[in-house]
């Protein structure tokens, strides 16, 4: 593997751009070559492939991506960082880098419509989930992601009706991906280790016969159906001062396909809480 993912390597160059991490910014670097091969065997790179990596840090992971991927762009959000980044690996040909924030950056702006485009990254933990959904949203040319994320919230996307974990957000990553772990990595795999354990996933997208309007409004209902797991999913749809939906037609769209009135979101399937929704529309 490269030469910047060791503890020894990433404190010197940090010290050498007086960088103190950011416990609050998810500043945790791999440093460990076995994980990072399984991050990049992972996302099965090739040559023709776009990457966009987004907090690369100083660029541990970032090294890897370069030797095997065609081009390579990096989003930082951190400017310290940046300057240390470009001196690492500012000579590599094929890497842009990019300062700003991934969730208000015009990614689409970055890549075009038929660019091969895969996402590989060791995330920060508190804005994974939304990083997730919305390079999902704005890049209809994404075909993969191969991340790192706290353990928990691997434990929600894969989550099952049924379980504490399943929730709204389990339900959008299955409908839009097929999701798989492919490892448990511990915290000493990370320069400076978080307080938590950690998984390497890879999300591959599926092809949707909903266009993006239609899997907003999707989404919308499922953040409605999941609102309250005390409540049954026909009373989360239709109660309060800003209802869903009337409980008529939501009553009515659940005796069409087939769900008792007295269900909750979390024991449907992404399924069947999308027929609920189909119904629904066919109703409105």
């Amino acid at each position: 593997m490269g030469t910047l993912a060791r503890p020894s390597v990433v404190a010197e160059i940090l010290e050498k751009h007086g960088i103190h991490l950011a416990r609050a910014l998810g500043q945790h670097f791999l440093v460990d070559g076995n994980v990072l091969r399984r991050v990049v065997e992972g996302a099965a790179l090739k040559p023709g492939n776009t990457i966009l990596e987004i907090g690369p840090g100083i660029g541990t992971l970032t090294e890897e991506l370069c030797d095997r991927a065609g081009r390579v762009v990096a989003v930082e959000t951190d400017r310290r960082l940046i300057t240390a980044l470009r001196d690492t690996l500012g000579d590599r040909n094929n890497l842009e880098i990019l300062q700003g924030d991934a969730l208000r950056v015009d990614l689409p702006a970055l890549f075009s419509p038929g660019e091969p485009l895969k996402l590989v990254s060791n995330l920060p933990y508190s804005i994974a989930t939304p990083l997730i959904l919305h390079t999902l949203h704005e890049l209809p040319q994404l075909r993969s992601l191969t991340v790192t994320v706290q353990r928990e919230l691997a434990d929600r996307y894969l989550a099952s009706p049924g379980t504490s974990a399943y929730n709204a957000v389990s339900v959008k990553l299955q409908f839009l991906t097929d999701i798989r772990r492919l490892a448990h990595v511990p915290p000493s795999v990370f320069f400076p280790p978080p307080r938590v354990e950690s998984s390497i996933m890879h999300f591959e997208r599926k092809k949707s016969a909903l266009s993006l309007p239609q899997v907003d409004a999707f989404f919308s209902f499922l953040n409605a159906a999941f609102s309250s797991r005390r409540k049954k999913l026909v009373n989360a749809l239709s109660g309060g001062r800003n209802a869903y939906v009337g409980r008529a037609p939501a009553e009515a769209a659940l005796d069409e396909t087939g769900v008792p009135a007295s269900s909750r979101a979390e024991e449907l399937t992404p399924d069947k809480l999308l027929q609920v929704f189909l119904a629904l529309q066919q109703k409105s």
